[in-house]
């Protein structure tokens, strides 16, 4: 990480120079009208933009600045909050101290960092809301102007330009203050990102233990995300109540007291708001505890896609989550239409305070008439109230939503962090020692009870145990991972651990194995040759350059095993925690890797080793042995003391003594199957790696694999895109809601035409209009009650077609990625996937109905106001064609742009949400390292290029709105100027150039708005496209085919391999190679071989998880290759190298079909000797088992697997590896069970130990990826050069040399 983190930094320095930002030497009038931006955009309405055209951001916005800043801030919020709470802790104000609401807020520490930022702009939009409601003045000037025939024409013409000044300088005011607001934002979400993964990889154990990966995910991909689209609207809070307020004004100073009915209209708006949103805030919390749910499932299914593809459960978790969907649709549905019916009552707002005030202004007094001064001064009023309503409500919900997302943020930034241990000096040449340590994972119980030991400097203490006794657990205390009770430690020196199971970057062989320290050529060619890895250097396609892919999954276990160890080796430390590295490693290669490392000459003779391992072969070097039984020391003592004295460890030792004298169970994989290819190897390892390592340095550069960066698609969102999202809706949704929106504008305008005449007819003939005030009154009412009935109308259907769109992108996607073949996951990170499936799902979800209705909301109202514009004054059909020129000549520049850097923006996500699930899962390797700093260090790189390129998208919608407005304001130039002209040269009347005018004032908000959510609702249906390009992954074959086979097939299970060759994917080498082999039925074959052999690509071609790419393979007589998948993969069983559980309960674990009854569950829960644990812990059958199984034990894990597949009882069982990370006893009663329970069936077993192919009838020895040896244990023994006789014979030397 360190190593990435410095080549990145240096390449975004160089980048920086050659890339300035022009906005840094920009002059002031560039500045003013972003003409700055013009070359970028230009350039990116040409081409499609890519990562190098997005300029640098500032120093004072980068992550590392803002990182200081925020824990300075953070820092005083939290002492606070912990004086507040030992001041209610003296109190003993317990139930406060618990009260999640009183938990130090995000927001405060965000608004004291950015006070002054947000201060400063706060007068450009005091003034700018002011300067907003001088047009109705000026409109009530120009309606005197044009009722008075004998005022100059140039006193009109001034009055249309100062209209148009007016609307200009509101209009760079405003969109300078969002500026500065959205970059805010966009330093916001840098800030809060690098704060929760700085959290996240702090976390005390029991604190992680309640924090599943879904939920935390779902932090950073959507409740940052909440947060940061509530601040650039943030100054609402008072500009919405003061526009509100000058409004009200206003309206008092044109018809005076009869203004209170509107005010109080508006005033009963308040409470339908506050109430509405304190219901949908409740629904929201609910809402993001199930898409928590649904996000972790999602992640342990991405991790398991392995496992769950080869027991065939890939229906059941579909409709695990699909159901987990419904559910989270269900509370959007709800929310939705409350949001909608709130959000017609404030777009009914307006005509409710019209009809209002205008009633009781008739009605209040007979010498009240409605002229044309008042009628429109007061229409022009409420127009403009509009958009503060509107924001009232989009503000109201966003903070409703940024309320919980505060919320969820807060309990995760005040979570319990790890302390560490404070640990004692040992005493004389001790490296380390324990004195009564009782240890716990959380509060209120104990895991490891009064430990006692120590190790002196260059000592090696083997830990040995049953599986869950707390060898593990004994490591994990040492690293700082476990809380002490009592007792004390003591230890000196630097730290480096070897986790149980492997964890690794997803980078190079080379850089996992450097893990950020620099590259020393003598150091690494003696770690990896002492780690048995330059075999493996020159089998991979690039050597130590190769990729190892998310997860390591371009690696075996064994190699994935190995690269931890030559990590640790890498690091140069002087105590060694080891748990169980070996495991995974061939016989031999443990051998080999044990004399060459940990032995009495190995590389870590001078340092502390502590080694976990069910090897007892191991133990027989060791200064002490210490022995575990639930959590509990007690045996310990050197090897020749335990094996004297009775207790577990002599009874561990007799079950191996009494399984070695099987003779045919001698059998073991070999990594170097040839004598001579060992010897050569072993005289010339160091030369060779040295040669390979310059020859790669030199050739690299051309022959390195590209890594795996997601392809971004350029151009126009396809019509197929568009198609998908109406079909998503469906029609009988979507047609309605158009429908009824131009209802609503058509009833609009006849209420407002109906206005124009009623005032007109009023200034005429004020008497003859008395009599008709009922009439004129009540038409008016009634066109405005259809209008708002036809709004709720629309927006009823729209929630409908919005939430059916939600299900059907959701389903078609979850369909198809997990029909996706297994090259899919190994070359797809997961983070990507989760992109899919969180963020972009969530602007499905949220932003794209807001796009819609504003959408169509605008373009219909610009429609309406061009309308009627033409009908008032004709003239101004002369200016339409060059504004609707000059329109499109800004959508042509600008929608290629931003939809390029929506694409970049949402490309840029991915690698973020990647490596920050990856470091959770290896959270405990980074700490242990102490690579927390380095490991933020290279996350705020990738957090500043999604900074960059979202900074650059808001900055372009600035752009397009600052000369959206100017072309707008030039429309009220023109209607404005068309009115005095018309006036008098054309007798329009006073009531139609009102209403002309009016409407006119409205087209610039409104153009701008039609654009920009044309824009928006491109860019964002960029996730539409995302997420169909996901559903469109070409799937593996059918699960069900036409003609199945029978239910009792296959009834001899004897196994054909014809010819079988298969690769990988496309343009990837076969891994096996012309395969010609028959297995009986029955028969217990053991498959042997090294590394890259082809040992693990045999089992998987078996379950078709890798098709062939020539020949086939039978089983029973029928070729595999003609049925389904389901019906192949369900007459299977295997017991996986790696076992793999899920959150959810134990049951489900067994048996998500619910195909069994309790009593079978508990039967084959007794053979597998879980039953006592089971039935000890809480809930039983439904014990909830945590995410990835943390809360249970490697080996547990693993025996949950043999009762899977007893569940099963297939007729055909596969062990790859199956007992690696398990004890002696344990391994003897998998062997044993699977002996008695699988009799009649064929059993194909890949194995490690020597003990594990006891009994088996045939080994077959694979040797790049052919078979070079297929017999009897005894046959090949008796050939004394056969390869197996040889690597037999290598095995025992190498174990008699330790004896």
């Amino acid at each position: 990480m360190a190593a990435e983190t410095a080549l990145l930094s240096v390449s975004e320095k160089e980048k920086d120079k050659d890339n300035e930002s022009p906005e840094e030497s920009a002059s002031f009038l560039s500045n003013l009208f972003f003409c700055w931006l013009i070359k970028p955009i230009y350039k990116g309405s040409r081409n499609p933009l890519t990562e190098d055209d997005v300029f640098p951001i500032r120093s004072k916005w980068r992550s590392e600045y803002l990182k200081k800043r925020w824990e300075e801030e953070w820092g005083r919020s939290l002492d606070d909050f912990n004086k507040r709470k030992a001041d209610g802790k003296l109190k003993g104000d317990e139930k406060a101290k618990k009260e999640s609401d009183d938990l130090p807020s995000i927001i405060l520490p965000l608004l004291r960092m950015f006070r002054w930022k947000i201060l400063s702009v706060t007068g450009m939009r005091f003034i700018a809301d002011f300067v907003h409601f001088a047009n109705p003045i000026m409109l009530k000037l120009l309606i005197d102007f044009v009722s008075d025939d004998n005022s100059p024409i140039a006193y009109g013409v001034a009055i249309a330009i100062g209209m148009f000044a007016l609307s200009e300088i509101r209009s760079l005011l405003f969109n300078h203050f969002f500026t500065v607001m959205i970059t805010t934002s966009v330093q916001v979400q840098s800030v809060l990102t690098n704060a929760v993964y700085a959290k996240a990889l702090r976390l005390s154990s029991s604190a992680r233990n309640s924090k599943t990966v879904g939920a935390i995910v779902n932090l950073m991909a959507i409740d940052i995300e909440k947060i940061c689209q509530v601040m650039p609207i943030t100054q609402h809070y008072w500009s919405s109540p003061l526009q509100l307020t000058i409004a009200m004004g206003l309206l008092w100073w044109t018809i005076g007291p009869s203004a209170i009915a509107g005010i109080v209209v508006m005033l009963l708006m308040v409470p339908v708001n506050y109430f509405s949103s304190v219901r949908i805030k409740n629904w929201q919390i609910k809402q993001m505890k199930v898409k928590d749910e649904r996000t972790k499932i999602c992640n342990e299914v991405l991790n398991g896609s392995k496992l769950i593809k080869l027991y065939a459960w890939e229906e059941a978790f579909e409709e695990k989550i699909n159901t987990l969907r419904e559910q989270e649709v269900q509370f959007l549905r709800r929310i939705g239409l409350l949001g909608r019916i709130v959000d017609a009552g404030n777009a009914a707002a307006p005509f409710v305070v019209a009809v209002a005030s205008f009633s009781l202004f008739v009605l209040s007094d007979d010498s009240h008439v409605l002229t044309p001064q008042i009628a429109f001064v007061c229409l022009t009023i409420f127009n403009q109230i509009r958009q503060p309503m509107r924001i009232v409500a989009m503000l109201i919900n966003m903070t409703v939503q940024a309320i919980v997302s505060n919320k969820r943020l807060k309990e995760f930034m005040s979570a319990e962090e790890r302390l560490g241990i404070d640990f004692e000096t040992p005493v004389e040449d001790k490296a380390l020692e324990m004195r009564d340590a009782s240890w716990s994972w959380k509060a209120g119980q104990t895991d490891l009870t009064q430990l006692s030991f120590s190790g002196r400097t260059g000592s090696l203490t083997a830990i040995v145990g049953a599986v869950g006794s707390g060898k593990s657990s004994l490591l994990a205390s040492l690293i700082g991972e476990m809380e002490l009770q009592q007792g004390s430690v003591a230890l000196t020196g630097r730290i480096a651990y070897v986790p149980q199971q492997a964890w690794l970057i997803n980078g190079t062989v080379r850089e996992n194995v450097l893990f950020g320290r620099e590259y020393n050529e003598n150091l690494y060619n003696q770690i990896t040759t002492a780690c048995e890895l330059l075999a493996d250097f020159f089998i991979l396609p690039y050597g130590d350059a190769t990729p190892v892919g998310e997860n390591g999954v371009s690696l075996s276990g064994g190699q994935k095993a190995r690269v931890g160890l030559a990590r640790a080796l890498y690091q140069e430390c002087d105590i060694y925690l080891l748990d169980d590295p070996l495991s995974a490693v061939d016989a031999h290669v443990g051998e080999a890797i044990y004399e060459q490392v940990l032995g009495r000459d190995g590389l870590l003779r001078n340092r502390t080793r502590l080694l976990v391992t069910h090897g007892l072969q191991y133990t027989k070097e060791a200064d002490n042995i210490l022995v575990l039984i639930d959590g509990t020391i007690i045996q310990q003592g050197s090897y020749d003391e335990l094996e004297m004295a009775p207790g577990v460890f002599r009874d561990l030792l007799t079950e191996i003594s009494r399984e070695e004298t099987h003779p045919s169970g001698s059998s073991s994989s070999d990594e170097n199957s040839e004598d001579e290819k060992t010897e050569v190897m072993s005289s010339s390892r160091r030369s060779e790696g040295s040669r390979r390592s310059a020859r790669e340095k030199q050739n690299k550069q051309l022959s390195l694999p590209s890594k795996n960066f997601e392809t971004v698609e350029d151009g126009k969102v396809k019509m197929d895109v568009w198609c998908s999202l109406i079909r998503a809706a469906t029609l009988r949704y979507c047609i309605p809601f158009i429908a009824f929106f131009i209802a609503h504008f058509a009833f609009q305008v006849a209420r407002n035409l109906w206005l124009s005449n009623w005032s007109d007819a009023s200034s005429k003939n004020s008497e003859t209009e008395k009599d008709k005030v009922g009439k004129r009154l009540g038409v008016y009412t009634a066109l405005g009650l259809m209008e708002v009935t036809s709004i709720c109308g629309a927006f009823h259907f729209l929630v409908l077609a919005c939430q059916q769109a939600s299900l059907n992108l959701h389903g078609p996607m979850l369909r198809a990625i997990l029909r996706a073949p297994m090259h899919f996951f190994d070359t797809t990170p997961i983070g990507r996937i989760l992109n899919r499936l969180s963020r972009e799902l969530d602007v499905i979800d949220v932003m794209i109905p807001i796009n819609v209705r504003q959408l169509v909301n605008n373009m219909l109202q610009v429609v309406a106001i061009i309308i009627v514009i033409s009908y008032s004054t004709p003239l101004f059909i002369a200016a339409i064609i060059p504004l609707a020129a000059l329109y499109f000549f800004l959508l042509k520049l600008y929608i290629p742009t931003a939809r390029q850097l929506r694409r970049l923006e949402s490309t840029a996500r991915s690698p973020i949400l990647s490596i920050f699930a990856e470091s959770i899962h290896g959270v405990t390797s980074i700490r242990a390292y102490d690579k927390i700093d380095s490991s933020c260090a290279s996350f705020f790189i990738h957090v500043d290029k999604l900074s960059r390129t979202k900074y650059f998208l808001m900055v372009v919608n600035r752009w397009l709105a600052i000369y959206l407005e100017l072309f707008g304001n030039f429309v009220v130039l023109f209607a404005a100027l068309f009115a005095v002209i018309s006036s008098r040269f054309l007798s329009a009347s006073p009531g139609l150039i009102g209403l002309s005018v009016s409407y006119a004032l409205t087209i610039t908000e409104m153009m701008n708005m039609a654009i920009r959510m044309l824009s928006e609702m491109e860019t964002n249906a960029v996730s539409v496209e995302r997420v169909q390009e996901y559903t469109k992954t070409e799937g593996e074959a059918p699960w069900k085919s036409p003609l199945p086979p029978p239910d009792e097939w296959p009834v001899k299970p004897s196994i054909d391999c014809n010819e079988l060759s298969i690769r990988y994917r496309e343009g990837l080498p076969l891994v096996l190679r012309g395969l010609d082999a028959r297995i009986k039925a029955g028969e217990k074959v053991a498959i042997v071989g090294r590394t890259g052999s082809g040992k693990s690509s045999l089992t998987l071609a078996l379950f078709r998880m890798v098709e062939p790419a020539e020949g086939s393979i039978t089983i029973d007589g029928l070729d595999t290759s003609r049925i389904g998948l389901h019906e192949l993969r369900r007459k299977l069983a295997i017991i996986p190298q790696e076992p793999v559980l899920f959150s959810g309960s134990l049951r489900f674990n067994l048996d998500p079909f619910s195909e069994f009854s309790d009593e079978q569950l508990w039967k084959t829960l007794e053979l597998c000797q879980l039953k006592d644990f089971v039935s000890s812990s809480p809930g039983q059958l439904s014990f909830p088992i945590a995410e990835g199984g943390k809360n249970i034990s490697v080996g547990q894990k693993q025996l949950l697997c043999l009762a899977r597949v007893l569940l099963r009882k297939a007729k055909v069982l596969i062990l790859d590896e199956a007992t690696a990370s398990v004890d002696v006893l344990t391994d003897s009663l998998v062997q044993s069970v699977v002996r008695e329970e699988f009799r009649e069936a064929t059993v194909i077993a890949i194995a490690h130990r020597l003990n594990t192919v006891a009994g088996y009838d045939r080994i077959m020895v694979l040797e790049k990826g052919r078979i070079v040896e297929f017999d009897t244990p005894s046959a090949l023994l008796s050939d004394r050069n056969s390869r197996y006789s040889r690597m037999l014979e290598k095995s025992k030397k190498a174990e008699n040399r330790r004896k």
